[in-house]
């Protein structure tokens, strides 16, 4: 791996804050008796991820990674210090990445500016999330590694392309064992990290895709999940089943536990570090399975 940097384990599992702290903490002791890695998320609408770390730092023993946070919510400065709050009390591996932002450039100039701080300052494994050629290149000159919001070979080796120095690779997708309940969390997770490229999206041609996509309320269909609807009934997210079958072949890390298997074998074939994102921790049956997953096939 790249720079001396390690990930003791090839599995992770993304966990967000919008579950109770009891149950948040439950996953988290799954995760750690399975020896996966956590990475937890940040959204408006969840708990601030470094609480989420706070809570669960004293009951597992596995590193706790940030998945990412991003330099135009909050400062480079906040960041240093609630990382070095944590040092000590857990092995901690961070990731920042943009975030949604207006103005392209700005959001690269300012994550890079604050990679460039956190590697000068902190003593921790630090990733960028990307999904651009642009930030790709220059941030795997800076960072230790990247967080590739992709999951299906093609995407990542075209990716791969623009990479500018030698870091540390790791697959990032939304995932979950099916049949699910948690299918349409699923599907949003998916249509969410579909489009987050416009070269990516010209060059896989999901223009039309992304155009309809680009329509929805994003934070208006995860409000409703926290609220418990169904988003099957929802007109807006009819728009996102259109495209169910390419989102789910091309975007996810999903189907019954040999097929996430195989997935994941393949894609650490060209990866050192696979993340299974969101929904999988919220639902009971597929956290389940961490401990099947994170075993070495016997075949």
């Amino acid at each position: 791996m790249a720079r001396e940097t390690r990930l003791p384990e090839v599995l992770g599992l993304n966990l967000n804050g919008d579950l109770p702290d009891e149950r948040i903490v439950e996953v988290s002791l799954k995760a750690d008796r399975a020896g996966v890695v956590i990475w937890i998320g940040e959204n408006p609408l969840f708990k601030d991820p470094f609480y989420v770390a706070e809570l669960v730092a004293d009951y597992v023993s596995v590193p706790i990674g940030f998945g990412i946070v991003s330099p135009l919510r909050r400062s480079c400065s906040e960041i240093i210090e609630r990382i070095r709050g944590l040092v000590g009390r857990t092995e901690v591996l961070l990731g920042i990445a943009p975030g949604s932002y207006e103005d392209p450039k700005l959001a690269v100039d300012v994550t890079l500016k604050c990679l460039r701080r956190l590697k000068e300052e902190l003593d921790v494994p630090v990733f960028c999330g990307c999904s651009s050629p642009i930030i790709t290149s220059k941030a795997s000159t800076i960072a230790d590694g990247i967080l590739f919001n992709y999951a299906h070979p093609e995407h990542l080796r075209w990716i791969f392309g623009f990479l500018k120095g030698d870091v540390v690779k790791v697959s990032f997708a939304p995932s979950l064992v099916l049949p699910s309940d948690f299918e349409q969390d699923l599907l949003l997770a998916c249509a969410i990290v579909s489009c987050s490229s416009r070269r990516f999206v010209e060059e896989f041609g999901f223009a039309k895709m992304c155009y309809e996509l680009s329509k929805l309320d994003f934070l208006g269909l995860i409000s409703m999940r926290q609220r418990g609807a169904n988003l099957f009934e929802c007109e807006e997210f009819r728009r996102i089943l259109k495209y169910r079958d390419v989102l789910l072949e091309r975007f996810a890390i999903c189907g019954d536990l040999g097929e996430i298997r195989r997935k994941i074998e393949d894609l650490l074939e060209m990866c050192d570090h696979v993340v299974l994102g969101d929904p999988f921790f919220r639902d009971a049956r597929s956290v389940e399975t961490l401990e099947l997953l994170s075993r070495p096939s016997e075949s």
